[in-house]
């Protein structure tokens, strides 16, 4: 087994908190870690190792399930509370695999069984090592990308639609025609990105006050199981595992907005008893039998053709109609490039600000290429094509090198409408330049998945 000290370019000499009530533990390992070269600091009991970790940052810390005064479950629970990106490994006798099981739950990175072969120490260490990055990694992506989301907000708080295209603006006076007739039930409807959820957070907070609850559900991310209980909510007893009362996504948007995207995912039941709500704007969770009454706005989105699931059978035909009261179309970006540079400035001004980067705009040559391009990821392609070329730039103005467009435009396999037998060609071709890998050639098409395999179906391409 290769040392983790042995390569040095992955040579890192590690600050280590041992807690061990044996003596023989303090040494052996001590001992051990030392001639590694690790820094080695004792703790016998749970308390000695709070006070250690409130002294010092520790990247690794070993500990005994067995001790005096504060076990080591009780000890890594606080951890997980104080040091929550410090790997901690727990040391245990044999027989106790019950307590190894309990400690990996609550957050322990790995475990060592006494008597403890000196042989296992590297390999533990190692993976405690990249575990400990990886915590750091999360902690600054979730840094960053709650300040992007502050930044957003502070500018537009998801309320503003950005752009200066026909296109846009219809979308806009849509939004203020749907507030003003106070209309309950609204469908939108466009590509994958285009920005449907931004389109229903807008309709929300033109119409209600910030205090009122916007709830966003993604249908295709609930198992079908759960369908039901997720949206409706359930009562004690109603399945296994149903312990206590739940509400669901309806109860929790009362009073404001509930925003189920990709519609057609929804379940043939969940479907039947949604149009029940939308009808009589009361509810029955699961296994329940109270009628409970909501006031919510629903808003519904899709990126495929409700048509066609209707004449399929995949999605019920009255509700489809209730529905479809009043429907607003967000257009591909492909459509209305007037918007790509306004997009684009406010995604930056964004970047810019949450991670204090000193770039000044984009040069010409950007500007052109961006205009060029067809984006068949839409807005969400060209939100992540900024943010690379923010953190590739970082100072003075963004450059052609910085874009990566070039090599994107040329294996750009959508680049515009797709109907019928074009439509089944493009398909063919996605699944011919990912050697026939179904799950890729949906990802390149920006088609979720359930949407590709119907069409295959539907076009009959084995």
């Amino acid at each position: 087994m290769s040392n983790i000290n042995s390569d040095p370019a992955r040579r890192k000499f590690l600050q280590i908190l041992v807690v061990d009530d044996e003596q023989i533990i303090h040494r052996t390992l001590g001992d051990y870690l030392r001639d590694s070269g690790h820094a080695v600091h004792n703790a016998r009991d749970g308390f000695s190792a709070l006070k250690a970790v409130q002294s010092r940052n520790y990247d690794l810390a070993l500990v005994d399930l067995k001790m005096p005064k504060m076990d080591g479950m009780a000890l890594l629970d606080r951890l997980q509370g104080t040091c929550p990106e410090m790997p901690v490994v727990v040391i245990t006798g044999h027989g106790s695999m019950e307590a190894v099981i309990q400690a990996l739950r609550l957050g322990a990175a790995d475990f060592l069984v006494k008597p403890i072969k000196l042989i296992e120490i590297d390999a533990v260490i190692e993976k405690c090592l990249h575990i400990g990055l990886l915590r750091k990694e999360k902690r600054h992506l979730q840094e960053t990308v709650g300040a992007i989301q502050n930044s957003y907000d502070f500018h537009s708080g998801g309320r503003v639609i950005i752009g200066a295209s026909l296109a846009i603006k219809k979308v806009q006076t849509q939004i203020r025609q749907a507030i003003e007739a106070g209309c309950d039930t609204i469908l939108v409807t466009g590509d994958t990105g285009t920005g449907k959820e931004v389109v229903a957070r807008n309709l929300h907070f033109q119409a209600e006050s910030t205090k009122s609850p916007f709830i966003a559900v993604s249908c295709p991310a609930i198992p079908e199981s759960l369908m039901e209980s997720e949206v409706f909510g359930h009562v004690r007893g109603a399945f296994t595992g149903a312990l206590h009362n739940k509400p669901g996504y309806f109860e929790l948007a009362d009073g404001g907005t509930l925003f189920l995207d990709e519609i057609t995912d929804l379940s043939a039941a969940a479907q039947a008893k949604l149009l029940r709500v939308l009808e009589t704007r009361t509810l029955r969770r699961v296994g329940g039998s109270e009628e409970i009454r909501v006031d919510v706005r629903v808003i519904t989105s899709t990126n495929s053709s409700l048509e066609e699931a209707v004449q399929t059978g995949r999605f019920r035909k009255d509700l489809y109609y209730r529905l479809n009261v009043f429907s607003i179309y967000l257009p591909p970006l492909r459509e209305r490039p007037e918007d790509i540079l306004p997009l684009a400035g406010h995604f930056l001004s964004g970047y810019v600000q949450a991670r204090n980067l000193q770039i000044e705009g984009f040069s010409p040559e950007v500007e052109e290429q961006l205009l060029s391009y067809q984006f068949p990821g839409n807005v969400r392609e060209l939100r992540n094509i900024i943010e690379r070329a923010a953190i590739l730039c970082r100072s003075g103005r963004i450059r052609t090198e910085h874009m990566g467009l070039r090599k994107m435009a040329g294996s750009q396999l959508t680049s515009g409408p797709v109907h019928g037998e074009d439509e089944r060609s493009r398909i063919l071709k996605a699944l011919e330049a990912v050697k026939w890998n179904r799950l890729k050639a949906a990802g390149a098409l920006n088609m979720p998945y359930s949407t590709f395999r119907y069409k295959l179906k539907k076009f009959q391409i084995e």
